[in-house]
């Protein structure tokens, strides 16, 4: 199944959830969540991100976060590698301890963080793992008692949450205690959200339409598209072709006076080879094709993609460092 596409806009808001797999269990105990969540805050110290909402579950976890100018990548990958190597060790356990890579989600400020909040806090009482709003409140592995003010974690930024609900701490904690209520009887409007969290997390359309990996009207999502970097934009480019990797084939080869065929045949030097690099470069650089698939269509492995595009970068570096 293709991956999602990564997207990082400074200043966003996403939720990020990682599951393990499905034999294993994340959390035994509170030791490994404490170890967790000390991990996370020097993650989030060292990235500049700040977390919203957090919540730990028996087999995987929900964040929600607003960035930095980091990718998220440089708060997640060291956070889960680091955490899978603690797990390793202490369980006595070989092999990957995640599914996947981690899911994000990218939220609209002003319409869905309140909501966003409440649907990871409430994780818990949806498991059966506290059985009450009550119960939640003394729970230690959820940021919603730190809102509630019943704990601290360091890491947790409180007040941008709280304002959305009163002027006052104790009318803030009230207001969002009650917006907590409303989510467990089913009232007011989160439903929408929690049914595009659940569809993003499933992975429902490979993960390639817009609504599975940004949740907001359709101005933000333009915007959201808009600023996010090139390597993300150009997926939408392969896929607006169809996916058509012999089109593109057919280009490369009138460009160097040759046959779309001589593409996939494999030689050393001479046009056919210079060919085969560049179609290398264009399908996976400029047009978004997952490396596999270019690697099929040229008869040759992934790791020989991944060599022809760190060399045609390095040509590109000493070509503008000439120009320069």
């Amino acid at each position: 199944m293709p991956r999602k596409p990564r997207l990082n806009v400074p200043g966003t808001v996403a939720h990020v959830m990682s599951r393990c797999l499905k034999s294993e269990t994340l959390f035994h105990d509170d030791s490994d969540r404490q170890v967790f969540l000390d991990i996370l805050s020097r993650n989030l110290t060292q990235t500049g991100y700040r977390c919203y909402a957090w919540a730990l579950m028996t087999n995987h976890f929900h964040l929600v976060v607003r960035s930095s100018d980091r990718d998220l990548w440089e708060l997640m990958k060291p956070l889960n590698a680091a955490f899978a190597n603690y797990h390793k060790n202490r369980h006595h356990r070989d092999g990957p301890l995640f599914r996947d890579r981690y899911k994000s989600i990218l939220t609209q400020d002003q319409n869905y963080i309140g909501e966003l909040v409440r649907y990871v806090h409430l994780n818990p009482v949806r498991a059966g793992i506290c059985k009450t709003l009550a119960a939640l409140e003394r729970y230690r592995w959820t940021g919603h008692h730190v809102l509630m003010g019943n704990g601290d974690r360091c890491f947790q930024d409180t007040s941008a949450v709280l304002k959305r609900f009163g002027e006052t701490p104790d009318k803030a904690r009230k207001g969002y205690r009650e917006f907590c209520v409303e989510g467990l009887e089913n009232k007011g409007n989160g439903d929408e959200l929690v049914r595009l969290v659940r569809k993003s997390n499933a992975g429902i359309e490979a993960g390639r339409k817009a609504n599975c990996w940004v949740i907001g009207d359709q101005a933000f999502v333009r915007g959201v598209l808009a600023k996010a970097d090139e390597s993300r934009l150009r997926i939408s480019r392969f896929e607006k072709d169809g996916g058509d990797l012999a089109g593109l084939a057919v280009k490369i080869s009138r460009k160097f006076g040759i046959e779309a065929m001589d593409l996939q045949r494999r030689s050393r030097g001479g046009k056919g080879s210079e060919a085969r690099k560049e179609f290398v470069r264009v399908a996976v650089r400029e047009y978004g094709a997952p490396s596999a698939l270019v690697a099929g269509f040229c008869g040759i492995g992934v790791a020989a993609v991944s060599a022809i595009i760190r060399s045609r970068l390095r040509e590109q570096v000493v070509a503008e460092g000439v120009v320069d």
